[in-house]
């Protein structure tokens, strides 16, 4: 019975109606250019490569931004021999986005715990996993503040023209 009951709820849910939030992120017309990046050049490598995958050949608007980036690896407990046991992972980005001359500034964070491998190969892997997953979700959210902006300015004009 519980089988049935679970093939039953897997089927359900494989027709959801889930879409992904970018999954039209083709129809955004505009482009994201870095004037200027500071801080971690990897992280910031890793940012700007992510911005691209959002960026329009023939954009209707063109988003200037100066990124800072600080990425920190914090020991936060060590073990009886005073080797590292913990680590806090932590990356900070400070953005000025600009759009005909109206600049807005954004702050992103994004941080994580993690224990200490003994292989160091691995322990370097994961944590380069960690950057590129930070940078991918930092670039979410700019993406997303960018969406919401877009939104607002065009319900204000809709509501404009409702007013006119």
């Amino acid at each position: 019975m519980n089988k049935i009951l679970l093939i039953l709820f897997l089927l359900l849910l494989n027709n959801c109606g889930y879409t992904s939030i970018y999954k039209n992120q083709k129809s955004n017309n505009f482009q994201i250019n870095i004037n200027e990046m500071s801080g971690d050049n990897e992280f910031n490598s890793y940012i700007k490569n992510e911005l691209k995958l959002f960026s329009n050949n023939n954009p209707d608007e063109i988003y200037n931004i100066t990124l800072n980036s600080n990425y920190q690896k914090v020991v936060i407990s060590k073990n009886t021999s005073g080797v590292a046991t913990n680590y806090n992972i932590s990356a900070d980005v400070k953005i000025n986005l600009s759009l005909s001359g109206k600049i807005t500034n954004l702050a992103f964070n994004e941080n994580i715990n993690i224990k200490n491998n003994s292989n160091s190969f691995e322990q370097n892997n994961y944590e380069k996993s960690i950057k590129k997953n930070f940078a991918s979700s930092i670039v979410d959210k700019l993406i997303i503040k960018i969406l919401n902006k877009k939104l607002l300015l065009n319900l204000l004009r809709l509501i404009r023209l409702i007013l006119i």
